[in-house]
């Protein structure tokens, strides 16, 4: 729980949406931990006069906590479950392309009522050394550079699917095997494979699709690289929110393809859901403060990283995707 001080009220979470510029925005918003969702709210019987609104009793939610053996956990509404369990990423066809971060432990939740789905882990802390400008400069760097946020989401958290990536795998095998084929009077430099996937009618599969329509495997000038094959992405600014004692640093992406009625029918959502759009969040945290530098008293702090995709028609997922972050406890 966040330690009130500087007039700062304990129980509020500080959200500062940055630039590489600096700060352009500072918001503070109420959060809820755990035993006040349980708590009967105030009788209006005080004497003051209360709208019709105000005196109805109001349901409490009653949150699920999700929990990894670390002792990071979540807590969520009912209607998100976890799926079934998942080999820790990337994917062995993709991992020597990723960025060197080691997977700790994952778990994989979806919200079949919202069409949502998320994505919690911890691992090691592949920014050591740096700081949040360095952080912010890699995550919006283009899709496709390997370090992006695209090419994150990609490589961690919305991989394609697994007969997609060995199909591109061994295609690009043959491809490279028969172009250093001793007949060959020279070797092209240059060679690009690219496999575009079937994605199955599920949530995961969905938002895979949302990220990406394949898998290129490409070498060039002797530099080999695998990523996926993006659309068009709005990236927002980088925000830093301090809640229950961890600092978190979130991006967005925000998809700017329209989901025709084919898509619709083919991932099994609901006809209203044409015109929507698909909206991607990563936060990466730890507690306080962030370990940018290494700290003799606080070795080998992990780090927890929380994807989040949703969709909609009109505005983004920022303040559910918020609300959600908020829920994160470490132990």
């Amino acid at each position: 729980m966040a330690r009130a001080s500087n007039g700062e009220k304990p129980n509020e979470t500080r959200v500062v949406r940055m630039t590489l510029g600096g700060i352009i925005r500072v918001a503070w918003c109420g959060f809820m931990v755990p035993g006040v969702a349980a708590q009967t709210p105030a009788s209006p019987e005080r004497g003051a006069e209360q709208s019709p609104r105000s005196s109805q009793v109001q349901p409490q939610l009653e949150l699920k906590r999700f929990s990894l053996l670390s002792g990071t956990s979540i807590d969520l509404s009912p209607d998100w479950i976890e799926r079934e369990q998942m080999p820790l990423p990337p994917s062995p066809r993709l991992a020597r392309f990723a960025p060197q971060v080691t997977f700790l432990e994952f778990m994989a939740l979806e919200n079949p009522k919202m069409h949502s789905t998320l994505r919690i882990a911890t691992t090691t802390n592949p920014f050591l050394g740096g700081d949040e400008v360095a952080l912010d400069v890699q995550m919006h760097s283009a899709a496709g550079s390997g370090s992006g946020l695209a090419d994150y989401l990609f490589y961690f958290f919305f991989s394609a699917p697994r007969d997609c990536l060995d199909g591109g795998s061994e295609a690009y095998r043959k491809a490279k095997n028969q172009a250093e084929l001793p007949d060959h009077t020279a070797v092209s430099p240059d060679l690009s494979i690219r496999t575009d996937c079937q994605h199955p009618p599920t949530l995961a599969g969905f938002y895979s699709r949302q990220l990406s329509s394949g898998v290129l495997f490409q070498v060039t000038n002797g530099v080999e690289f695998a990523g996926g094959i993006y659309p068009e992405f709005y990236l927002t600014p980088m925000e830093k929110v301090e809640a229950s004692g961890l600092t978190f640093y979130v991006f967005e992406a925000q998809g700017r393809m329209r989901l025709d009625l084919a898509t619709v029918d083919h991932f099994n959502l609901p006809d209203e859901m044409q015109g929507a759009q698909a909206d991607f969040f990563w936060a990466v945290g730890a507690p306080s403060p962030f370990p940018f530098i290494r700290d003799p008293q606080r070795k080998n702090v992990p780090l927890i990283q929380v994807a989040y995709a949703g969709m909609g028609l009109g505005s983004d997922k920022h303040d559910i995707f918020m609300r959600l972050l908020r829920q994160v406890h470490s132990r």
